[in-house]
């Protein structure tokens, strides 16, 4: 059976482990709580981008003042994110994918990320080109109808046919046409809008170039050859530059629907790992308050064993106590002797322990007593020894004058020597009995020092 102290000790120091680890569990929580809110928060930031990218495209799609910034930082912010993601980041408080699952799922992101992002390098490119285009198209527009109305008006002078004029006058039309649809496609980048662009271009290239190579109608007036002239070589800049234009809205526009169809899979692909983020966590967390529970549990058990073991004590510390007033009643005297009125207010006012160590004093003061006793019995048996010995002799002596057989003169000194045997015998034990109680002396003592 192990002794109750060991029993304490082991129980202290059980309890002090799990309450350590309780406590330790409960900051390690706190703590991954805290990061896996800032793994998923930026996980979560993520989403945002795609949709702040996504958004920012088809803005500058029909801006009238392009500017990038926020383009540009939230590309960057992405590819940052994404990076200390896959990687880890100790400064940000973000730790590396913790499941194989989560770092594929990032890496398809990634594989997702890398296309999409060249795709908005792209349009970036393409948009920050097309507005010096579109503003040089608007502004030359205005130059091609004034000379086609220039045509017109010198074709009048000419007095040239109905049907020079009509067509020339259609040029005036065309031009204004092939910018309304110009602008419509850049704006709404509608199919239709290109073909009706180019339509019109055509038709307005192919009747300058009938104009150019007429030789008969050049040769009504100086004039119209030169405005001809000058209205071919503006037009073939013109031209060009419209065509550019409208080849590089149809670069965007198509790069736009990509946007537009891709950055969903994009958004979807960065949902599916914040979903594993916060799957992951919720996991972990309940795993650890589980353990908490258990730990609290084991704890809740040591402290029920304590109460039982303390109730123990306390009962074998009764027990030594009234075996400790016991012992005051060893000599035989009424109990109200010693249990006095003021030793009853003696006991209502003090510990246990104290009682004790009380009744302890009283038993030490009673074994003085007897090992004085006993030194003053030691002396007189050693006194009735003396003269044991002494009438011993005398009758020794007596018996030899006696005039009786040998058997019963054997006898008697045989019952002399008995009894001077009983009285040495008696005086040993006698001091046997005064070693033991001085001993008993001493370690009363030593128990009464240290229980104060």
């Amino acid at each position: 059976m192990r002794k109750i102290t060991s029993q304490i000790k082991f129980i202290g120091g059980a309890l002090s482990f799990f309450i350590i680890a309780i406590i330790f569990s409960v900051i390690y929580i706190n703590h991954k709580s805290k990061t896996d809110s800032v793994v998923i928060n930026v996980s979560g930031k993520q989403r945002m981008l795609t949709q702040r990218i996504s958004k920012e495209v088809f803005r500058l799609k029909t801006a009238n003042d392009i500017d990038t910034k926020e383009l540009d930082q939230s590309i960057e912010i992405f590819e940052k994110n994404l990076f200390d993601l896959l990687n880890g980041n100790e400064k940000r408080g973000i730790y590396k994918p913790p499941t194989q699952e989560i770092k594929e799922q990032l890496e398809r992101v990634k594989s997702l990320w890398l296309p999409f992002r060249q795709k908005v390098y792209e349009f970036k490119d393409l948009i920050l080109r097309i507005y010096d285009d579109k503003r040089y198209v608007i502004e030359k527009n205005s130059e091609i109808l004034d000379i086609s109305d220039e045509i017109v008006k010198a074709m009048t002078r000419a007095e040239v046919s109905g049907e020079y004029i009509d067509k020339a006058g259609r040029q005036r039309m065309l031009s204004q046409r092939m910018m309304y649809f110009l602008l419509l496609y850049l704006n709404e980048g509608e199919p239709k809008y290109y073909r009706i662009f180019y339509e019109s271009l055509n038709l307005y290239d192919k009747t300058l170039n009938e104009f150019y190579n007429d030789m008969e109608l050049l040769g009504k007036s100086t004039e119209i050859e030169e405005l001809v002239k000058t209205n071919i070589n503006l037009w073939k800049v013109y031209s060009r530059k419209a065509q550019e234009l409208m080849e590089t809205q149809s670069n965007i526009n198509n790069i736009v629907s990509y946007v537009h169809q891709f950055n969903t899979v994009l958004l979807e692909g960065m949902d599916q790992a914040v979903s594993m983020y916060t799957i992951y966590s919720e996991q972990q967390r309940e795993t650890l308050e589980n353990i908490e529970y258990i730990l609290g549990l084991i704890a809740l058990v040591i402290m029920f064993y304590s109460s039982f073991l303390i109730r123990r004590i306390q009962k074998d510390f009764d027990e030594f106590l009234k075996h400790s007033k016991s012992l005051v009643k060893i000599s035989g005297d009424d109990a109200s002797t010693y249990e006095s009125e003021s030793e009853k207010k003696l006991c209502e006012q003090t510990d246990e322990l104290t009682q004790a160590a009380t009744h302890l004093e009283k038993f030490i003061k009673k074994i003085d007593k007897m090992i004085v006793d006993a030194q003053n019995a030691i002396e007189t048996s050693k006194k009735i020894a003396k003269e044991i010995g002494s009438v011993g002799e005398i009758i020794e002596k007596d018996i030899d004058k006696l005039n009786i057989d040998k058997d019963k003169k054997k006898k008697l000194d045989k019952y002399v020597d008995n009894t001077e045997d009983i009285a040495i015998q008696s005086l040993e034990e006698l001091q046997n009995s005064t070693l033991l109680l001085q001993k008993l002396h001493e370690n009363l003592v030593s128990i009464l020092k240290h229980s104060k």
